[in-house]
C-alpha cells in the first residue's frame, strides 16, 4: 500500500483527533508502522473505541475503496509535506498530519485575515463584515472564515463579491453543507473559492469539532478580526488560538448598550486592537502594505516641499490637524494648503473634521 494511504487511514478512519495523532507519531514516527503494530501493544495508547477502530480498519482493500471515493466527489486529501498544504497551517503546534479539501485550490496569499463573530449579528454587524472582507479582498488580502450562518457568511460573501480569495473552514465532513441555510454559498465556495476540513466525509457536525476546527481558522491567517461577537461566542476561541499561535487580533467595537458587543469590547479591554477601518489592521502588516502591487505607492520626489513634509507625518493611524502641523514643522496656512493639495490628488483622506490618513486604495 503506497504512503500516502497509510496516512489517509491513520487520519480519517481511527477517529482521533489532531494532538493523540501527534502523541502516536511520536512514537511510531510514520502511521505504516502504527498499521503494521499488534493490538496488543497499541490498545493501552488508545480509547475503547478508537481501539475498535483501530481492529477493524486496518483493511487495505476498504482503505483504497475510500480513498478512491474521494476522487469521485472531487475531494482532495493534501499531506502536511505536500505543496498544496496551507503553509500556515503547518507552522501551528497541532497541525493535522492530512486536510480534506474541496473546491479551487488554495492560494495562499502575502496577507491572510481571519473574520469571524456571531451566528445571529445585527445589520450593522453583517454590513460593516461584508464592507471589510471586500475592502481587504480588493486589495489582494485573502480572507479566511468558517462558513458558518451570519459574520462567517457575510465575509465569504464580502470577498466573493470583489473575486477576492476566501477559505471555509468546516467543523464537520468535507461533504457535509452545515448549516442548511448556507447551502448557496458552499456550492459557490466548491465552485469558485476554497473549503477546507480535517474531517472525512461523512463526519456528522457535533458541537464539540467546532472550537477544534478554530485554531485551523486562525492557524491559516496572520490576524484574526472579530466583527460582532457576544461575552461567551465561539469566534472568543478562535482569538484565544490566534493568541496561542502568536497572531495579532483585532476587535471592531459596537454600541455599549448591545450585548451582541460584549465579547469585542472584552478583546479590547485585554489587549486586542480596536479597529475602526482597513487601515487599522494594515498598519499592523506595513511589510505588506510597502510590498503591495494592489495599494498605492506614491513617488514624493513629484511632491513640493510642505507637501512632501506633510505626506511623510500623515500615516496609516488617523492624525489630527495639530498633530499633523506640529510634526510637519509648517505653519497652519501651510499644512492646510499641502493638506488640501494631497486629498485632492488622492494621497490622503479626510476621514473625520481635520483627521487624515494615508490613502492606500488604487483607483
Amino acid at each position: 500500500m503506497e504512503d500516502k494511504l497509510y496516512w489517509y487511514w491513520f487520519c480519517s478512519m481511527l477517529g482521533i483527533n489532531s494532538r493523540k495523532q501527534h502523541q502516536l507519531m511520536e512514537i511510531f514516527v510514520h502511521p505504516k508502522e502504527l498499521f503494521r503494530t499488534s493490538p496488543n501493544i497499541i490498545e493501552e495508547k488508545l480509547s475503547k473505541k478508537a481501539f475498535q477502530r483501530f481492529c477493524k480498519s486496518r483493511s487495505e482493500d476498504q482503505i483504497k475503496r475510500q480513498y478512491e471515493a474521494l476522487r469521485e466527489e472531487q475531494i482532495r486529501f493534501l499531506l502536511s509535506v505536500e505543496a498544496g498544504y496551507p503553509k500556515r497551517l503547518k507552522k501551528i503546534y497541532d497541525y493535522p498530519y492530512g486536510i480534506f479539501q474541496k473546491g479551487q485550490a488554495w492560494l495562499e496569499r502575502e496577507l491572510v485575515i481571519a473574520v469571524v463573530g456571531s451566528r445571529h449579528p445585527s445589520s450593522y454587524g453583517l454590513e460593516l463584515t461584508r464592507l471589510f472582507a471586500g475592502k481587504m479582498a480588493k486589495l489582494g488580502i485573502g480572507i479566511v472564515s468558517g462558513l458558518a450562518k451570519g459574520i462567517d457568511g457575510a465575509a465569504h460573501r464580502g470577498a466573493g463579491c470583489e473575486r477576492g480569495v476566501t477559505a471555509g473552514v468546516l467543523g464537520c465532513g468535507i461533504d457535509r453543507i452545515y448549516p442548511w441555510d448556507n447551502h448557496q454559498l458552499f456550492y459557490e465556495m466548491y465552485e469558485n473559492q476554497t473549503v477546507f476540513s480535517e474531517y472525512p466525509p461523512g463526519v456528522r457536525p457535533d458541537a464539540w469539532r467546532f472550537p477544534e476546527r478554530n485554531r485551523i481558522i486562525s492557524g491559516l491567517s496572520d490576524g484574526i478580526l472579530v466583527m460582532e461577537a457576544e461575552k461567551r461566542s465561539g469566534s472568543l476561541i478562535t482569538a484565544d488560538c490566534g493568541l496561542e499561535q502568536n497572531k495579532e487580533i483585532f476587535a471592531v467595537p459596537g454600541p455599549v448598550t448591545s450585548g451582541n458587543h460584549a465579547g469585542c469590547h472584552g478583546l479590547i479591554k485585554q489587549g486586542a486592537k480596536l479597529v475602526e477601518t482597513v487601515e487599522d489592521i494594515l498598519s499592523e502588516f506595513p511589510d505588506f502594505t510597502k510590498s503591495s502591487e494592489n495599494i498605492q505607492h506614491f513617488q514624493k520626489k513629484s511632491l513640493a516641499k510642505p507637501e512632501k513634509k506633510v505626506y511623510d507625518v500623515v500615516d496609516l493611524y488617523p492624525r489630527h490637524l495639530n498633530e499633523i502641523m506640529n510634526e510637519a514643522g509648517l505653519s497652519f496656512g501651510e499644512t492646510v494648503s499641502a493638506l488640501f493639495l494631497l486629498e485632492s490628488k488622492g494621497y490622503i483622506k479626510q476621514i473625520h473634521h481635520n483627521i487624515y490618513i494615508k490613502n492606500i486604495y488604487k483607483g
